[in-house]
């Protein structure tokens, strides 16, 4: 009789779109080989492709984490503070408690933050969309501005751009800006980049452009320049923070705070500690585009990420993460959006889609992710997504959000 291998201890560390999605994959697919925990300081799963909505008073449905994850995951409601990887165990701080999380292969999938701290003001003067607690702030220091009161948005990524949009539509009485250092629209093609500024123009955004926010005060924004900018709500939109777990474990990171992964998503010291979604450093995909902070990569980086612990299970070489682009969608409030077709190198066709059918369309991409999740649970390994290398023409085997 063949003697039988105990199962490996499986961590997944955040629940969002990644780590959900490489939880539910890994318990489906490692069964009788691995034991799947997930660690979240959140009981809910509140989608971050819809704080600014909830920001400005829409509701936004939170998914319950472990009835998303299934029976097949331990949900743990803490934070991870600390990953040793040497002792394979995980510090954890619950209700003021520190206890211990053993492991044999840890996924690191706590996405990212707004970088708060590189402008003199922002942490004390600007609200952000950093996560639902700030985005319900933000909400009711809306409440409270009368009619005409100036609402500054600095930072013009789809972040900023959509929440300018959603205020537009919400309350047409505010006067709202939108401030970027460069061109507002840019990455886009140039007929994207038109509709864009065109249709922000139709909604009273006024546009800010080529001058940096040097510092945010108490009632204004200082400007490169040394111009004030008089304010009475400054929302902070620019910049990105890579959370400090792989950093304060002392893991081997990048210059931006990322842990630091080879191609198959394993950090590039320890090939017990694997990386997804916007917590890692992942490599140029083989046409050379980059890892875009997005759900449409975001989601197959989590998959991945869960393929690549089944391999080390079943003593096979994991692949290198092979991703694809298709679009990006913004939203322009309730009735109106810009998708900009890209190609699988994530750069800009001429042919944009605007209007309500894009609008239809950014809602169907942003309903897909729990969905895509559910599926995952329920058919291990269902997920499929484009090739970076697919040729023209080739129909992608998912859509993922955004």
């Amino acid at each position: 009789m063949s003697k039988q291998v105990p199962e490996q201890r499986i961590v997944v560390i955040g629940g969002g779109y990644a780590g959900a999605l490489a939880a539910v994959r890994l318990a489906g697919r490692a069964r009788g080989r691995g034991a799947v925990t997930l660690i979240d300081p959140r009981t809910e799963l509140v989608q971050r492709l819809r704080l600014h909505q909830l920001a400005v008073g829409r509701r936004v449905r939170g998914f319950d984490l472990a009835r998303l994850t299934g029976r097949r995951v331990q949900n743990v409601c803490a934070r991870a503070v600390a990953v040793d990887p040497d002792r394979g165990s995980i510090a954890v701080e619950r209700n003021g408690k520190l206890s211990e999380v053993p492991f044999d292969q840890v996924v690191i999938a706590v996405g990212s933050g707004i970088d708060v701290d590189s402008v003199p003001g922002v942490a004390e003067h600007a609200h952000s969309l950093a996560g639902p607690a700030a985005a319900i702030r933000l909400r009711e220091e809306l409440r409270s501005l009368r009619d005409g009161a100036r609402v500054a948005v600095c930072g013009a990524g789809f972040t900023g751009i959509e929440l300018v949009s959603e205020l537009a539509g919400a309350r047409p009485d505010l006067r709202v800006s939108l401030h970027t250092a460069g061109r507002v629209g840019r990455g886009l093609s140039e007929r994207g980049a038109e509709e864009l500024r065109l249709r922000l123009g139709r909604r009273g955004v006024e546009l800010v452009e080529g001058e940096a926010v040097s510092a945010v005060e108490a009632g204004a924004l200082v400007l490169a320049g040394g111009e004030e900018v008089a304010v009475d709500l400054a929302v902070w939109c620019g910049g990105f923070a890579a959370q400090p777990l792989a950093r304060d474990s002392g893991l081997p990171v990048d210059p931006r705070g990322l842990l630091a992964v080879d191609a198959t998503l394993r950090s590039v010291d320890h090939p017990h500690v694997i990386g997804a979604g916007d917590a890692a450093a992942i490599p140029a995909f083989p046409n050379g585009a980059r890892y875009r902070m997005t759900c449409q990569a975001g989601m197959p980086s989590g998959a991945h990420a869960a393929d690549t612990a089944v391999a080390a299970l079943t003593g096979k070489e994991p692949r290198p993460f092979d991703f694809g682009y298709i679009h990006q969608p913004l939203s322009l409030g309730r009735r109106d959006g810009l998708i900009q077709w890209v190609d699988r190198a994530d750069r800009p066709k001429e042919k944009v889609l605007v209007g309500r059918r894009a609008a239809l369309y950014k809602e169907l991409v942003t309903r897909s992710a729990v969905p895509s999740i559910r599926w995952e649970r329920r058919f291990p390994g269902a997920l499929r997504w484009p090739s970076a290398t697919a040729a023209p023409g080739v129909r992608p085997e998912a859509a993922v959000a955004r």
